[in-house]
């Protein structure tokens, strides 16, 4: 079986894999989650891989789930499980085949002197 599969269950406990991000902002809307420090890890990993930001410093649940909710219009009807997978695999393809920065230097080559030339 597939690792990806088999621990995303146990990177998102309590937090169900196949909740839509909608269904999860309906879960955290019981005020005893928004504060439980345990959903911290969980709703980071998520957050993460929605947004692809990183965070300076560690985040309250309370401002993982704002950053969710402002994400949800576009993201809200995707899988938890799918988007940590979709991430988790473009983080680790990044690992194995970083790509080349992308510069936009274009190089002329230099004309020739044609005074010189000419006689």
């Amino acid at each position: 079986m597939d690792t990806l599969i088999t621990s995303e269950r146990t990177l998102l406990d309590p937090i169900a894999p196949d909740w839509t991000i909608a269904e999860l902002l309906e879960w955290l809307g019981d005020e005893s989650r928004q504060h439980d420090a345990a959903l911290r890890h969980p709703l980071a990993r998520i957050e993460a891989a929605v947004t692809g930001e990183t965070w300076h410093g560690t985040p309250s649940t309370v401002a993982l789930i704002r950053s969710l909710a402002a994400s949800a219009r576009t993201h809200g009807a995707m899988r938890l499980g799918d988007i940590v997978r979709r991430a988790q695999t473009a983080r680790n393809q990044a690992e194995i085949q970083p790509f080349a920065p992308f510069e936009a230097k274009v190089e002329t080559p230099a004309r020739p002197d044609r005074s010189a030339q000419v006689a």
